[in-house]
């Protein structure tokens, strides 16, 4: 989704096609340490075509592969503009086409100028579920707070576990407690690939909603969080992206801090101003 707003960003200032290259999920030699993805964005209005071996064919994906190992040769691919760091690239805005952007541009200053166009681009082209839809219903309620537990490959994957790491039940606890004490009326709409461990150990009453069934259709998932009026999130991408696209003036967002497990890794130009960030430990 990152890749996809910043892409579609720059095509819009440019006033160009916008192309998805989709041949990395399919790569063999994708590292193993972490969890292998499937293209997941065809449910979406995107403004943008899946490139066709045609359109690639003089954009070798070797040069990828190779850029992305040896930095020291990136500047003989021209045409190929490569994410140095996970902070934010000021270079991108003045790129011009044709031009192939590799990296994650993890950061709402790469398409904040499109914004209103972006959250369009992320509404669904085919209606929710039966059982979502009516789901829909209380998540765009006054009082509806869309809660993200995120474990899975965080918790099983070291490596994972060492640069991402996992929200504490205490960053949780003090979250839940924050936005009942700005909305006391609230309700919870639960949200997590570890459903057993958030019904366990998060602190709520009865009146909450464990939404299931959606371990197919994330995209059915992600539409109801940010549906919701306020979110408390994980340090996933997944998460950040219910919290942007729910955007209102009144909005809560309860995030934590620090981002990465990592102290190496960089995550303020990750952060929304406008959100609370509260320690995850």
């Amino acid at each position: 989704m990152f890749q996809y707003a910043a892409g579609r960003a720059l095509a819009d200032r440019l006033g160009t096609e916008l192309l998805l290259d989709t041949r990395a999920f399919a790569h063999v030699l994708a590292r193993q340490a972490y969890t292998r993805r499937a293209y997941a964005l065809s449910p979406f209005k995107l403004r943008a075509r899946l490139a066709t071996p045609a359109d690639l064919k003089n954009w070798p994906v070797w040069v990828v592969e190779i850029g992305m190992r040896l930095r020291i040769i990136r500047p003989l691919f021209r045409r190929w503009h490569f994410e140095d760091a996970i902070t934010y690239d000021p270079r991108v805005r003045t790129l011009q086409e044709p031009v192939c952007l590799v990296g994650y541009w993890q950061s709402e200053r790469y398409f904040i100028d499109s914004a209103d166009r972006i959250r369009a681009d992320f509404a669904l082209l085919q209606p929710l579920s039966d059982a979502n839809a009516r789901l829909l219903e209380t998540a765009r309620s006054a009082s509806s707070v869309g809660l993200h537990v995120r474990r899975g490959d965080f918790v099983s994957l070291p490596d994972a576990a060492q640069v991402h790491g996992q929200c504490s039940i205490d960053y949780y606890r003090r979250a839940i407690s924050l936005v009942r004490n700005r909305c006391p009326e609230c309700r919870f709409l639960v949200f997590s690939d570890d459903p057993e461990w958030a019904r366990t150990e998060l602190p709520l009453d009865s009146s909450a909603v464990f939404v299931a069934g959606n371990e197919l259709r994330p995209e059915q998932d992600l539409t109801l969080m940010s549906a919701c009026k306020h979110q408390i999130i994980a340090n996933s991408s997944f998460s950040w992206w219910a919290g942007w696209l729910g955007y209102s003036p009144e909005q809560i967002v309860i995030a934590p801090s620090p981002w990465y497990a990592s102290p190496k890794r960089d995550a303020r130009d990750l952060a929304i101003p406008r959100w609370q960030y509260i320690s995850r430990l």
